[in-house]
């Protein structure tokens, strides 16, 4: 007689279990040092390092492939601009003369990638920035910041650009290039929902969060920018080689109504697109 076989229900994932949003403070090692004005995808080199230094495995998921459904790749996290309390502009960067720099950054994953998440970047020293300019740095402390949403409705304010883009032809052989939007383009607020939803599709689809009761893309969502201030930002990634792009965002107040569930997404994974890039990280408006 052959045994039964043990039935085991597999729990759902809880989106509200993986919450990891981090406020990393770094020391400034070298007073006065320049920072190069785009120094997104150093910063973003740095953070794959730190993961790849305790689970090689887990960093070579998020940089080639992120989490995939189809020919859809997500690296669903993203951190802000650096807040930089006091520096002085010239022609090779930001000169820094405050002690302490800080920044965001979110991640939404799985329970075994946010149980090793946080011990990674304590007491880490590293040098961020280009070889013409470079500021040593050292993580003086991490705190946890809570993420509490439970309205449909959310007003919020850039601490990164928000990009969105869409691609155009732009010579009789069919090449095309990516067109960064404005958020006043007629285009922006369809691009910036699909965006969303293909996050949070993402997400369910690897089991890293639990599918929506019901429809997403059938409830309400609307995108409106607040106030007359929208600042282009443009950042060089891979500045000073031959894959040097420059990408377009956009920073500016605004409120969102969708379900909690993509705001959710929206604010861990980023808004908009080349989230792990260090774009589409906000903050709440009181």
């Amino acid at each position: 007689m052959k045994k039964r076989k043990k039935c085991v229900t597999r729990k759902k994932p809880n989106l509200t279990t993986f919450i990891m949003v981090f406020k990393i403070t770094f020391k400034v090692l070298k007073q006065g040092a320049v920072l190069p004005y785009s120094y997104q995808y150093e910063l973003s080199a740095w953070i794959y390092k730190m993961i790849s230094s305790s689970n090689s495995q887990l960093a070579t998921f998020l940089h080639s492939k992120g989490y995939g459904q189809g020919f859809k790749n997500f690296k669903l996290f993203t951190f802000s601009n650096l807040y930089i309390p006091r520096f002085k502009n010239t022609p090779e960067g930001l000169k820094i003369l405050s002690p302490t720099v800080d920044f965001t950054i979110s991640f939404l994953v799985d329970e075994v990638a946010a149980s090793m998440i946080q011990p990674l970047f304590e007491q880490q020293t590293f040098t961020l920035g280009n070889k013409q300019s470079q500021v040593p740095l050292k993580v003086d402390g991490i705190l946890t910041q809570p993420l509490d949403i439970t309205s449909n409705t959310l007003r919020l304010r850039t601490t990164s650009p928000i990009v969105v883009s869409t691609f155009e032809v732009v010579n009789d052989q069919g090449k095309t290039q990516a067109k960064y939007l404005h958020p006043h383009d007629e285009r922006y607020e369809a691009l910036f929902f699909k965006n969303l939803l293909d996050k949070h599709q993402s997400a369910v689809y690897h089991q890293i969060i639990a599918p929506a009761a019901a429809p997403l893309a059938a409830q309400p969502m609307q995108l409106r920018v607040l106030g007359q201030k929208v600042r282009s930002k443009l950042v060089e990634i891979k500045a000073n080689t031959a894959a040097a792009t420059k990408v377009r965002g956009y920073l500016f107040d605004f409120e969102v109504t969708a379900p909690q569930e993509l705001l959710k997404v929206g604010y861990l994974a980023g808004f908009g697109g080349q989230s792990a890039m260090g774009f589409g990280t906000c903050k709440m408006l009181k």
